[in-house]
């Protein structure tokens, strides 16, 4: 790193020199496969573990009313094909 004088005496520091450590890693790659693991899209609804959507949906339900007399439970969640492609959505 070297240190260049300007006119304002405020010193500018270059790290235009510095060698590279270790490897930028692939942000939107790691990003992707969070999200994949998060909804577990490509697991059957009953072997899903207790992580992510399927650990929020567990968490959250049952929901009972104050009377005792309602309860909705969670069942399972499941995704299916697009039926609009995003330039149909958008035309709409």
């Amino acid at each position: 790193m070297t240190q260049m004088p300007t006119a304002a005496r405020r010193i500018r520091k270059n790290f235009g020199k510095i060698k590279k450590i270790i490897d930028i890693p692939d942000l939107i790659g790691i990003q992707k496969e969070s999200y994949a693991r998060f909804l577990q899209m490509d697991i059957e609804p009953e072997k899903r573990r207790d992580i992510g959507l399927q650990a929020v949906f567990q968490s959250v339900f049952p929901i009972k009313d104050f009377t005792g007399s309602a309860s909705l439970e969670f069942v399972g969640y499941s995704f299916a094909e697009v039926k609009s492609s995003i330039e149909d959505c958008i035309q709409r």
